[in-house]
């Protein structure tokens, strides 16, 4: 299983604190998430198609979006076009730009998993091990 931490910061010199610390969290507690934890950055002066195109490249089983007031139009775009392009993907999103106001959000995407809500670390923690069971669980099945 590969859940794929995306941001998408104003610049490329920029760096986006969240995805390190829920993915540092999640390892301190349960070092054997650490394989199935990707990061990935990008910036708004990339094309969407490019960013969409190494997304799908990298093939993950869930996908977080990380959303701020600087990108949260390109997200918006984003993730609208990744769920024609792979329906069968669970999207979350993160962040102060959504956590405000999720419930109007889900309304206007209802192809989102969910929105994680405050403080991120526990929740993804949380969210990694529903995955982790799900993936484990399927997994056994295929083997019986």
């Amino acid at each position: 299983m590969k859940f794929l931490l995306t941001a998408l910061n104003a610049k490329y010199i920029h760096s986006n604190p969240a995805i390190y610390s829920l993915r540092a969290y999640c390892i301190q507690e349960q070092p054997e998430l650490k394989q199935q934890i990707e990061l990935a950055e990008y910036t708004i002066n990339q094309t969407k198609g490019w960013i969409l195109s190494d997304i799908y490249r990298r093939k993950p089983d869930v996908i977080g979006f990380s959303c701020y007031i600087w990108n949260w139009d390109m997200i918006r775009e984003l993730v609208c076009e990744l769920a024609k392009v792979r329906p069968d993907l669970p999207i979350w999103l993160g962040g102060p730009e959504v956590s405000y106001n999720p419930e109007e959000i889900l309304k206007q995407m209802p192809f989102l998993s969910g929105i994680m809500v405050g403080e991120g670390e526990e929740t993804f923690l949380e969210l990694m091990k529903f995955y982790s069971d799900e993936a484990d669980s399927a997994k056994d099945g295929r083997e019986a």
